[in-house]
C-alpha cells in the first residue's frame, strides 16, 4: 500500500540520508501483466529480488487462491514481464523457502540428509490443509522459475534462497509497534509473553531455523558474484523445539526471571532429534564465501534484546 511504501522509505532515508529510494504499488501479483507496467515505467532496473508471496495461516479462503495462485502466478508474472519489458535486467534472485526442499517423512530420519539438491516431493494432490497447502505452493513455484528459465533462455540468471524459519531482530524497530509480527518472528514474540506459570514442555513449534540477516546477505550476493548463478542456496543454523528457544531466553536474560515461563527445561535437545529433518549446508557457505551461519542463541539474544529494549522505551 502507499501507506506502506511511504514509510518504509522514510526509515530507509533516516538511515541513508543520500538514498534515491521508490516504489511502485503492485496491487495483486496473481492478476496477469501485474509487474508489466513497473519494469515499463523502470528502465534503469538491472536486477529484481521476488521476494516472499504473501502468505500468513488462517486466511480462511479457498486453498489454492490463498497459497498456490499468488505464489505460481506471482513468480510466472514477473518473470514474464522481465523477460518481455526489461532487457537489461541481469539477475533475479526468488525467495523460495526450506519447504520446496524438505521431506517431511524423513524427520527424525539421521540416514537422510537434506542438502542444495533435495526437493520436496509433495504435489498438489496431497494438499489436505494449510502447511501442505503452502509447503506445495513454495515447490511449485520455484520448479516453475527454474523451468521458464530452461524453456525460456532469458538474459537473466535465477538464483533462489531456501531458507526455513526466519528469526532475528527487525531491520526497522518501529516494526514492533505492531501486536503480531510476521509468521516467524512471532513464535519470538509470543514467548515473551508466555505465562510463568507454565511449566508444560514446549514442545511446539519445532523446525529448523537461519537468521534474518543471513537471509538478506544471499539475496544480495547473487547481484555481485555470477558465480551464484543458478545456484539453490540453502541456510540453516540450527534445528529448534519451543522449549530450545525458552531456555536460551532464559538463559540469555535473566532479567525475565518470574516474568516468562520456563516450561519444562530438561530434555529440550535430545527431544529435537525425534522431529528433526537433518541437513548439510556446507555448499552453500562455500559458495556465498561464509564461513558459518548466525548462532541461533546470538539471533535469539538480538531479537529479544530489540523487542525488550522497543518495550521499555513506550
Amino acid at each position: 500500500s502507499p501507506e506502506k511504501g511511504e514509510k518504509l522509505k522514510a526509515q530507509f532515508q533516516k538511515e541513508h540520508p543520500n538514498s534515491q529510494l521508490e516504489f511502485e504499488i503492485v496491487h495483486d501479483i496473481a492478476t496477469e501483466g501485474a509487474f508489466n507496467e513497473v519494469l515499463k515505467n523502470h528502465p534503469e532496473i538491472t536486477d529484481v529480488l521476488h521476494t516472499a508471496s504473501p502468505f500468513s495461516f488462517g486466511l480462511n479462503k479457498d486453498l489454492k487462491e490463498a497459497y498456490w495462485v499468488p505464489a505460481t502466478q506471482g513468480t510466472k508474472n514477473v518473470l514474464e514481464a522481465i523477460k518481455a519489458y526489461a532487457p537489461q535486467v541481469k539477475h533475479v534472485v526468488i525467495t523460495s523457502s526450506f519447504a520446496a526442499i524438505v521431506n517431511r517423512e524423513k524427520g527424525g530420519d539421521e540416514t537422510f540428509i537434506h542438502t542444495e539438491e533435495t526437493w520436496n516431493p509433495i504435489t498438489w494432490d496431497d494438499v489436505d490443509g494449510e502447511a501442505k497447502a503452502y509447503t506445495a505452493s513454495k515447490k511449485l513455484a520455484e520448479e516453475l522459475a527454474r523451468k521458464f528459465v530452461r524453456d525460456e533462455n532469458p538474459n537473466f540468471t535465477l538464483t533462489t534462497v531456501n531458507p526455513p524459519y526466519v528469526f532475528g531482530p527487525q531491520k526497522f524497530e518501529d516494526s514492533l509497534v505492531n501486536p503480531n509480527l510476521n509468521t516467524s518472528a512471532e513464535i519470538v514474540n509470543k514467548l515473551l509473553s508466555s505465562s510463568p506459570n507454565d511449566t508444560h514442555f514446549f514442545e511446539q513449534p519445532f523446525g529448523t531455523s537461519v537468521d534474518v540477516r543471513d537471509v538478506a546477505l544471499l539475496h544480495v550476493l547473487p547481484i555481485e558474484n555470477d558465480e551464484l548463478a543458478g545456484k539453490r542456496l540453502f541456510p540453516t543454523q540450527a534445528a529448534f523445539n519451543g522449549q530450545v528457544l525458552l531456555n536460551i531466553i532464559n538463559k540469555e536474560f535473566p532479567e525475565l526471571n518470574g516474568k516468562i515461563a520456563k516450561g519444562s527445561p530438561e530434555g529440550a535437545e535430545e527431544k529435537v532429534k525425534e522431529t528433526e529433518t537433518f541437513y548439510d549446508t556446507s555448499k552453500t557457505l562455500k559458495w556465498a564465501g561464509i564461513k558459518q551461519w548466525i548462532p541461533l542463541e546470538q539471533t535469539l539474544k538480538d531479537a529479544v534484546s530489540q523487542i525488550l529494549t522497543f518495550r521499555k522505551a513506550k
